[in-house]
């Protein structure tokens, strides 16, 4: 069994959060929200783009999802259920701290631009990822494109 891949292409971005599609192993497209880019800082920002490895593994908070591996001065960064991903500084929603919430589709959602069907999505993601067996152990490819020009700039200097 070869290891599956997921693509994120981040197409906007603003204090609602970074939104992308999310490219699953078979070509399924998918939506993901993440914070706004606000250096990497923990909590707070999305990750850089850039190629991770991922591993599906149990979340006290979250139950079973990925985990998003080798982030640059970071650690549990996860793929897991949730709507908004905004810039709580700034007084907008977010279900996120730095991770990535899967949908089926871009929504607003009381008023706040997020994603809808996020637990639908994160099942369809864990079971194409695991060729229908999510389990703890299963690893995977996560690329993550900013197509804004924008989150994370400064890391594409040729270092990952």
């Amino acid at each position: 069994m070869h290891k599956k891949s997921v693509t994120i292409v981040r197409v906007d971005h603003g204090l609602d959060g970074t939104f992308g599609r999310m490219f699953l192993p078979g070509g399924t497209d998918r939506v993901s929200a993440e914070p706004p880019w606000k250096d990497n800082r923990t909590d707070v920002s999305c990750i850089p783009p850039g190629k991770y490895e991922c591993e599906i593994n149990e979340s006290p908070h979250f139950g079973l999802c990925p985990e998003v591996l080798s982030v640059p001065g970071r650690t549990h960064v996860r793929m897991h259920a949730g709507n908004w991903a905004g810039d709580e500084a700034a007084g907008r929603r977010s279900d996120s701290e730095a991770c990535i919430l899967p949908g089926l589709r871009f929504a607003t959602l009381k008023g706040q631009p997020a994603v809808s069907s996020s637990r639908a999505a994160l099942a369809e993601l864990m079971s194409a990822v695991s060729d229908g067996d999510p389990r703890p152990g299963v690893r995977f490819d996560l690329e993550i494109i900013d197509a804004t020009g924008e989150a994370g700039k400064e890391w594409d200097n040729g270092t990952r």
